[in-house]
């Protein structure tokens, strides 16, 4: 049986304390699950799934060799950095060839100041040797660390120790006594440690000669085998009756037939052939696939090849999504700030309410606090944002108006059974915290609201620092006033109060619009950290909220607002940043006037639907990205489905109804990593996400969507990691790595959308 390697866990790594990331923005140095807008377990698997393992290569020796690169500095800095949480610093390389940390701002926490070292490995049974020099303007304390570079960033090894104005020589020896990281950081913590005076002022540290050795290497643990992963890939949660049923075959030999059995009886319920197999760019694989559609009955099977071995179960009948799409919109009540979640609805990810002191407002001279608790959190951080929350707003509410009947009221959550789809409940919780952030006197958006840095790998309770809101943007201001003209169509006919308090809601933001001009977007103030969700053009959320206006209120003003806006100038999309094909569908749904316009906004939709199929018919798996798979790469196929099945009903085009299907297909398993990347479904889903309490309770929450492939291998371990993959196949299921398993609502929101389609 041929089957492919994955990347394999190289530890069950207890999650890591000192920075952490998020939904979108920058913790120790790099962004957490801020994506690029594209548009265009340790279970037992199934019997039909079953893993094998290879035996483990020979392995060089780690004797010999200084892992740290450039360690005296004769090539500059190199790829040592620093992190800020609160302090500020700049290094350089001085004149007598020593890397010096010129600190300004000392910071409140041991890692306000963080000088780091990324690059190197560390193996389980290993001894270890650290050594380098280090001196200060001041005697101070600092503490050096070799840490976890994710989760709840403990360390391997580390202690506190006193610098002076005389140079001294440092040499610690340590077992590497935990499982094996590709991608561990040696840091100094050189903010407010240890006995260190919060009055000492600026001040420089110096360091050189580093070298770090393996001494000792006689008990190194053997590398674990790479886990295998079937070659022939399905929709792991299976297909509807009447689905188009498409499993791909991939290897050096390839079937020129295959069978489909019965998972129960091993009784061949179909057989089908396959053309010649063709190399893939996306997964650098050779692929062939093959069409089962006319197998309609339901029951539970499998895919079969002689050369090519098994693939995973999956299930024919008319409720196959139906648990999964359950969980995929209770996520958002998972993701619940500033009320209590108890363990009847959250189970295990109960917990007290969290978020629910006020918020100073950054720059005001103003101690008063400002209520604006509730809402979602982002993403695997606790922050909220109103570009990103605005977003999966849309969505969901979208998904209402297109399938209302996908909806029901009894999804667990407090609401369920109150006579009200839970959907709009939910919406409704993140609505009424969206009308928070709206300033009452001008009438626009604070952009966001978070802690002055990440917090640490805690529950939401535990983080208790002081909240921010940080400052009013145009984009935020325009995403609210789209949104909340959505909501008064959307409520009108459940609750008409709540209605008009929307609508109220967005003519004040829309007022604001107009007495502001376009500017450069939101940036983080200096002393926030948190994820920036930044964005330098404004045009496409003014449309945005034009076209919802029109389309509820009927009123020509908007129209001519809009329609003076030219479409083809306006960002396109369906994300965060750009968000101009919300609109355009806004427009063509309405009861438009400008025949002409709206045929420019169709054009240029269009255009966009060239390139997703193109890219799809390019691609085995039909995956409507294609060489370059982004930050939050799953986001943009979500997207791509529905954008395909907005356009169908404009265009009334068949095909792209099943081309949707074919991304919903990729997401539950259908690709080359072999991955359903919906956490608690399918044969093989992310059980190590980057998600606090998920990271916290050792067990990814049920029903999240994972970022997935991130082809630019954005964070340390997926650069450790997986350097040469193939770009479909970047992806590794571990917390540390961010860039691939993070996890968003606004990732989850068009997943609610394409299940509700099909569901």
């Amino acid at each position: 049986m041929m089957k492919r390697k994955i990347l394999a866990l190289l530890l069950c790594v207890s999650m890591c304390v000192g920075l952490t990331a998020c939904g979108s923005g920058q913790e120790s140095v790099v962004t957490e699950a801020e994506p690029e807008e594209t548009e265009v377990s340790e279970e037992e698997p199934a019997e039909t799934g079953e893993t094998e393992e290879e035996a483990p290569e020979e392995v060089e020796s780690l004797m010999g060799y200084n892992m740290i690169e450039n360690g005296d500095f004769s090539n500059g800095t190199g790829k040592w950095n620093t992190y800020f949480n609160g302090g500020n610093a700049v290094i350089t390389v001085d004149e007598e060839g020593r890397l010096k940390v010129q600190i300004t701002t000392l910071g409140t926490k041991d890692h306000s100041v963080q000088l780091y070292y990324d690059g190197f490995a560390l193996e389980t049974g290993c001894v270890y040797e650290l050594s380098f020099d280090a001196a200060a303007t001041v005697e101070r304390d600092i503490e050096y660390r070799i840490q976890i570079n994710g989760g709840d960033y403990h360390a391997y090894t580390g202690e506190g120790i006193t610098v002076t104005p005389e140079t001294q020589h440092y040499d610690f020896t340590f077992t590497m006594e935990e499982g094996s990281d590709p991608a561990p950081r040696l840091c100094f913590n050189m903010g407010l440690y240890g006995n260190t005076d919060e009055n000492i002022g600026a001040h420089d540290v110096t360091f050189d000669n580093f070298e770090l050795y393996c001494i000792d290497e006689s008990n190194r643990a053997l590398p674990q085998a790479a886990m295998d992963t079937p070659d022939i890939q399905i929709n792991q949660l299976g297909y509807r009756p009447e689905d188009e049923k498409i499993a791909v075959f991939r290897g050096d030999e390839i079937d020129s037939a295959f069978t489909v059995v019965d998972a129960k009886t091993g009784e061949t319920v179909f057989e089908g052939t396959l053309a010649d197999a063709v190399s893939n760019k996306n997964t650098r694989e050779n692929e062939s696939a093959g069409d089962f559609s006319e197998l309609k009955t339901p029951g539970t099977y499998k895919v079969v090849g002689e050369k090519c071995g098994e693939s995973y179960e999956f299930t024919i009948g008319e409720d196959v999504y139906d648990d999964a799409f359950d969980a995929a919109v209770k996520m958002l009540y998972m993701q619940r700030c500033g009320m209590e979640l108890t363990e009847e609805y959250a189970g295990d990810f109960a917990h007290p309410a969290c978020h629910s002191e006020g918020a100073v407002v950054h720059g005001s001279t103003s101690s008063a606090l400002v209520d604006v608790s509730g809402g979602w959190h982002d993403a695997g951080d606790y922050g909220r944002y109103v570009v990103s929350g605005a977003k999966a707003v849309a969505d969901v509410l979208l998904a209402y108006e297109s399938y209302p009947e996908a909806f029901g009221d009894d999804a667990g959550i407090p609401e369920s059974g109150n006579g009200t789809p839970d959907i709009l409940d939910e919406a409704k919780y993140e609505l009424d915290w969206l009308l928070k952030m709206q300033d009452q006197a001008t009438g626009g958006v604070y952009h966001k609201v978070t802690c002055a840095n990440f917090p640490e790998t805690v529950m939401p309770e535990e983080e208790t620092d002081q909240l921010i809101l940080s400052p009013i943007s145009n984009c935020a201001t325009g995403d609210f006033a789209a949104v909340m003209a959505m909501a008064a169509r959307v409520y009108k006919d459940i609750d008409s109060d709540y209605a008009d308090t929307c609508m109220a809601a967005a003519l004040k933001a829309v007022e604001y619009l107009e007495s502001s001009e376009s500017g450069d977007g939101f940036v983080n103030p200096e002393e926030i950290v948190t994820g920036e969700y930044p964005d330098k053009k404004d045009t496409d959320e003014r449309f945005w909220a034009y076209a919802e206006l029109f389309k509820t209120t009927k009123e020509a003003k908007y129209e001519e607002a809009l329609t003076e806006m030219p479409f083809l100038s306006i960002q396109g999309g369906l994300g965060w940043e750009k968000v101009g094909f919300y609109g355009g569908y806004a427009y063509l749904t309405s009861e438009y006037t400008d025949k002409e316009y709206a045929a420019t906004v169709v054009d240029k939709i269009n255009y966009s639907i060239d390139g997703i199929m193109e890219s799809a018919g390019a691609d085995t798996y039909s995956c409507s990205i294609s060489e370059t798979y982004p930050w939050g790469s799953n986001m943009s196929i979500a997207n791509n489905g529905m954008l395909l099945l907005m356009m169908d009903e404009i265009n009334g085009n068949d095909e792209y109804e099943n081309l949707a299907k074919s991304q919903l297909n990729y997401l539950f398993g259908n690709n080359a990593t072999s991955y359903c990347f919906l956490t608690g479904f399918g044969s093989l889903s992310p059980e190590h996400t980057h998600h606090r309490p998920s990271q916290v309770l050792d067990q990814s929450m049920p029903g999240m969507l994972a970022g997935g492939a991130d082809s630019n291998l954005e964070d340390p371990y997926a650069k450790a990691t997986m350097s040469g993959t193939a770009p479909a196949k970047c992806y590794v299921d571990n917390a540390q790595s961010f860039s691939c398993n993070e996890v968003t609502v606004y990732w989850n929101s068009p997943l609610i959308y394409l299940m509700a389609a099909f569901k």
